[in-house]
């Protein structure tokens, strides 16, 4: 078998912590397990993470990168500026119906991680002032008479869709987080033909 490089045993240890972290939780899953189940040895992991501090926020780092990339790709498979939005909010309804959904990372790490001053907390909190800014973006291209306004809505209806699927799964009332959306941003956005 051929050799990892360093970059590839950084992105395998990074993949096998994420899986243990988002399942588990990150305080439950001590260094030695990660060495473990990644069959890396010890030497090269902390080579590559230092720390279990450092190893929990590239991770929450790694999980707010590949999940925006994912709505953005989401939204611009949408032509009509505002079904970009509800697009975001029918992927999100597809998060919660994954096999293993355990909430959002996000969510989960500022819970974990309550102190400003962590740097995973300073990864997730980003992350949610980024995405609020993206719907802020979307919702002004849609001409929302207050962007702001509809970004602050949509963002408690994207966490509220998280974290009650968490709690009462998919077909409980996070079911109906795209049409609560749509609702919202048909209310503050005007159709392409100028009807309301």
């Amino acid at each position: 078998m051929a050799r990892r490089t360093a970059q590839e045993n950084r992105r395998h240890v990074l993949d096998v912590a994420g899986d243990l972290y988002y399942q588990r939780g990150i305080r439950a899953v001590g260094m030695d397990l990660v060495v473990k189940e990644s069959g890396v040895g010890n030497a090269t992991v902390y080579r590559q993470f230092p720390t279990k501090d450092a190893l929990a926020t590239a991770y929450v780092q790694d999980r707010a990168e590949r999940w925006f990339a994912g709505l953005r790709e989401a939204a611009g498979r949408v032509a009509e500026p505002r079904e970009k939005l509800v697009a975001v909010f029918e992927a999100v309804t597809g998060h919660t119906g994954r096999a293993g959904f355990r909430g959002c990372p996000m969510l989960n790490t500022n819970t974990e991680f309550p102190d400003p001053e962590h740097p995973a907390n300073q990864v997730a909190i980003a992350h949610k002032l980024q995405l609020r800014d993206w719907l802020r973006d979307l919702a002004a291209d849609a001409r929302a008479a207050d962007p702001e306004q509809l970004a602050d809505e949509l963002l408690l209806v994207l966490n509220g869709a998280y974290a009650t699927a968490t709690v009462l799964g998919p077909d409980g009332p996070a079911r109906r987080t795209t049409d609560l959306a749509r609702r919202l941003v048909h209310s503050a956005c005007p159709a392409p033909d100028g009807t309301a």
